[in-house]
């Protein structure tokens, strides 16, 4: 039986075009792991049913932060618009904590491929490891298709360390400098010296996550090193 939290909306951080950052109170004792995501229920929203009341969100805060941040992309669904306007003070309800896409214990190095508001579990599981001192190093492959809608892109780049590589991706910023192509095996051996030694972790939509798998399996890394996590677009 997941445990119920109701908590209070704080503040709404714009972090991308189109994509808010929800930013709630902590409840005392609350317990999580970098990378886990809860069932999120707007209370307003309960008499029209499960499907309308209430969605999966992961995560984009560490354990060690005092308040706890789900980021999400709007769109027209119910929901997104309910919680869009809902105003700051208003009681949501969290169950869980839920899921097991959390960084391996060991001191192997960890790649990161992201694509969209799928950065949002990579957000706490690089600041988890910021707080630990970076134990492993940790390579980060963000793509999205504008510099606009590259959610805690600022942030992300300001983070400065030798365990901690990051490559955005802008596949379609005319004035873009960095990399444009799609992950590939030869953008992997750009910037990882042997890829078949780190661990892999995919969060993206489902035909993303997919695909990159794919390659990679086609890189010769074994699936056992490659953990993976949907999001929809609901």
């Amino acid at each position: 039986m997941l445990e119920t939290h109701k908590v209070r909306l704080l503040e709404k951080r714009n972090v991308a075009r189109d994509t808010i950052a929800f930013v709630m109170e902590k409840p005392a004792n609350f317990k999580y792991a970098a990378g886990q995501y809860v069932s999120m229920i707007v209370p307003s929203l309960i008499k029209e049913g499960p499907a309308e009341c209430m969605r999966s969100m992961s995560f984009a805060t560490a354990p060690n932060e005092d308040v706890l941040i789900i980021a999400m992309r709007l769109g027209p669904s119910l929901f997104k618009q309910t919680l869009k306007d809902l105003p700051l003070g208003e009681e949501i309800e969290l169950r869980g904590p839920i899921g097991h896409f959390v960084c391996h214990d060991g001191d192997e190095p960890a790649v990161f491929i992201a694509g969209g508001i799928g950065i949002a579990p990579f957000r706490g599981l690089i600041l988890e490891n910021q707080f630990h001192n970076w134990p492993r190093k940790i390579t980060l492959f963000y793509s999205s298709k504008k510099i606009d809608d590259a959610s805690f892109l600022t942030e992300l780049k300001n983070i400065k360390h030798d365990n901690f590589q990051f490559i955005p991706i802008i596949t379609r910023e005319k004035n873009w400098s960095g990399e444009k192509e799609h992950l590939s095996e030869a953008m992997l051996k750009k910037y990882i010296t042997d890829i078949k030694k780190p661990i892999y972790y995919i969060v993206g939509l489902p035909e993303m996550v997919m695909e990159v798998n794919y390659m990679l399996n086609n890189c010769g890394i074994d699936q056992e090193n490659i953990r993976t996590e949907l999001f929809t677009g609901y």
